[in-house]
């Protein structure tokens, strides 16, 4: 996938002007894995965000277990991003990987000098976090139920 297209189709962009776009690929580099690279490692103090543009790549628990595959367009590191904090998770590439990294000073000096760039890219990730919060509360709910339940 290419990045104009990557980042046009992706959740976190959308919404945003072809100058915009055009001005967010141009903070951004590629960068190769290997199938077992660590892409992002878990409490991690970086805050770079990062696309896949092509291969695959897993989402990992804290023990180790694959959460979830990821692939061409999907964005990681978008949480760190915003809050600051440490990584979340590991992401370990699945076979041969491309992604596109955007530096977290870069993108965070884009949306401070562009309200628009700022409000759109916020907008979007509140309704993406607020989607995974509901899905936790429901995930959680039926756990307790099934621990009551014995």
């Amino acid at each position: 996938m290419e990045l104009p297209q990557a980042l046009r189709y992706n959740y976190l962009f959308r919404g945003l002007s072809d100058a915009h776009l055009d001005a967010v690929i141009l903070l951004t580099s590629q960068k190769s894995f290997h199938g077992g690279d660590t892409i992002l490692r878990q409490f991690g103090r970086d805050n770079d965000l990062m696309v896949v543009l092509k291969g695959a790549a897993v989402i990992k628990t804290f023990s180790g277990d694959a959460l979830i595959e990821i692939g061409p367009g999907m964005v990681l590191g978008e949480v760190s991003l915003i809050d600051t904090e440490p990584r979340s998770a590991t992401v370990v590439a699945k076979g041969d990987c491309l992604v596109a990294v955007i530096p977290a000073e870069a993108i965070q000096n884009l949306m401070k000098h562009n309200l628009e760039v700022r409000s759109v890219l916020m907008e979007n990730l509140a309704k993406v976090l607020c989607a995974r919060l509901r899905t936790a509360n429901v995930q959680l709910d039926g756990a307790m139920a099934s621990t009551t339940a014995r």
